[in-house]
């Protein structure tokens, strides 16, 4: 579904555009792991004083990233909106 929504997608919409292949790259590579390994490999691991922070992959972030972009779009798309005269109908 996002990979149709990329090849819809304005090209002129970088953000979203981004955000669709970040997500869309995560997604495969946690499925590449999954299919090869049987399990997704999570090598990111810290620790802050005694919190121990979920651990995560390259791909996992990619997703994140992804997802954040994808709010941050709709957020300003909503403001740009927002601030556009409306017209009236004649």
């Amino acid at each position: 579904m996002l990979i149709y929504f990329l090849y819809k997608n304005d090209v002129g919409q970088k953000i979203q555009n981004s955000a669709y292949a970040l997500i869309i790259g995560g997604a495969l590579g946690n499925m590449i792991d999954r299919t090869y390994h049987g399990f997704v490999v999570d090598f990111f691991d810290f620790y802050w004083d005694i919190y121990h922070y979920p651990v995560f992959n390259v791909a996992d972030v990619a997703i994140s990233i992804g997802a954040g972009l994808l709010v941050l779009d709709a957020f300003k798309n909503r403001n740009e909106s927002a601030h556009k005269p409306k017209q009236e109908d004649k």
